[in-house]
């Protein structure tokens, strides 16, 4: 074996999520001061995950199969879906957050639809700076471990 580059895509890609994973653990249990154990079951924080992910499979497979391949192609669409619905949940997310407040200020306080609506608006959503790491993170990853050529 000539090591981890000449490994499967999809096994390479699991390996980059693992390392987006960790190194989120790394920063926000760094920032806080304590282990973040539950940031290693979520996508959304620094590196954004999905970024991650899908830009180190469209960066290997560019590297290896090209531009012009069909399954490059799939995965820069999907890739460039992803990171943009991401990018810009945030702003969607801001719009619902507001709608619920205005219907808040509707309801008599202390109801139990009030206390349900006010745990929406504790959405965690992608950041687009975590988008944008996530992405760099993926891209890295696979070109540092040099997966060009089969």
């Amino acid at each position: 074996m000539d090591g981890v580059a000449s490994w499967p895509a999809w096994a390479l890609v699991l390996l980059c999520g693992a390392a987006a994973q960790i190194s989120k653990l790394v920063i926000y249990s760094a920032a806080r001061g304590k282990l973040a154990l539950r940031l290693l079951f979520q996508s959304v924080g620094l590196p954004s995950l999905h970024a991650a992910v899908l830009t180190c499979l469209t960066t290997v497979l560019t590297l290896r199969q090209g531009w012009h391949d069909p399954q490059t192609g799939v995965a820069l669409v999907f890739a460039v879906i992803v990171v943009h619905d991401a990018m810009r949940l945030k702003g969607a997310n801001q719009a619902q957050k507001e709608a619920l407040l205005d219907i808040l200020d509707l309801m008599p306080p202390d109801s139990r639809w009030q206390r349900q609506m006010a745990s929406l608006l504790n959405v965690r959503v992608h950041h687009p700076l975590h988008v944008a790491i996530g992405v760099l993170f993926g891209l890295f990853f696979a070109l540092a471990l040099g997966v060009g050529g089969s």
